[in-house]
């Protein structure tokens, strides 16, 4: 009996030892890829400071196929496009950098500097003002910021909760009530706001043209009536898709159809 029980602990011991490995082995190999991956960003980013850019570009979106992403990343590499003299390339890596830090005002400015050189100068459609207003606010963070900060006022909800239930006075009862209830409110707001970051990063529903020039159709067909043309570089929303062919609409409201060839999804 007893020596049973030894065969087992060692056993034991010999299985913990081996998921010990296994789990240093793991953690190795991940240290191992992010030094990689540093290693190839110093790379590119001393490329981009000896004014090699189109190398840089191509390291910079060898990190972002191996599925390293991030906004600096794309902002990096649409950087390395615009001096590379690819208009195109850059606003829609600058696009990118922006759907991941809506708030950035670098990106926002490079962005407005590539948009600059784009043919067709669209004129949105208004905006009621507090429409405007409430997707400024949402996109001063991005999904990540925003759903931490849900989080801490959920659980700064719970904690105040808890406060007014075992409070003795009636004073401190009806202060972390009423804060508690503000904090679960803007948990609330900051999730729906979480939530509307997120979608645009799971639809990607825009899309940037990428053929110099484009007519674009009344239906999905090479026959369908000639509506208008636009250029390389424009910013679309997809709105419909039938087989090789997309419904786009542009900022001033007009729609059509192109091939989906002509346009890269940001």
């Amino acid at each position: 009996m007893k020596q049973n029980q030894q065969n087992r602990d060692s056993m034991r011991r010999k299985a913990l030892h081996i998921i010990g490995v296994l789990a240093l082995v793991l953690m190795s190999g991940a240290t191992f890829a992010q030094k990689a991956e540093l290693d190839s960003i110093t790379r590119a980013d001393t490329l981009y400071a000896k004014g090699h850019f189109e190398q840089a570009a191509s390291v910079y979106s060898g990190i972002l196929n191996r599925g390293y992403e991030s906004a600096d990343l794309y902002f990096n590499l649409g950087n390395a496009y615009y001096k590379s003299g690819k208009i195109t390339k850059a606003i829609l890596n600058y696009e990118r950098a922006r759907l991941l830090a809506p708030n950035d005002e670098d990106i926002k400015y490079n962005l407005d500097l590539a948009q600059a050189h784009v043919v067709d100068n669209i004129q949105p459609l208004p905006e009621f003002f507090l429409t405007k207003w409430w997707h400024s606010v949402i996109n001063t963070h991005s999904a990540d910021e925003w759903g931490t900060q849900s989080m801490i006022a959920f659980f700064l909800a719970l904690v105040l909760f808890a406060l007014f239930l075992f409070a003795q006075s009636v004073r401190r009862k009806k202060l972390a009530f009423w804060i508690s209830i503000l904090s679960l409110t803007w948990s609330a707001f900051t999730f729906s706001f979480a939530s509307s970051q997120k979608s645009k990063l799971t639809h990607r529903n825009t899309a940037i043209i990428t053929a110099p020039t484009v007519t674009v159709k009344g239906s999905p067909s090479e026959t369908g009536t000639e509506l208008f043309i636009i250029h390389e570089g424009l910013k679309v929303k997809l709105t419909d898709s039938l087989g090789k062919w997309k419904e786009i609409q542009l900022a001033d409201g007009n729609k059509g159809w192109v091939q989906d060839s002509i346009l890269v999804r940001i």
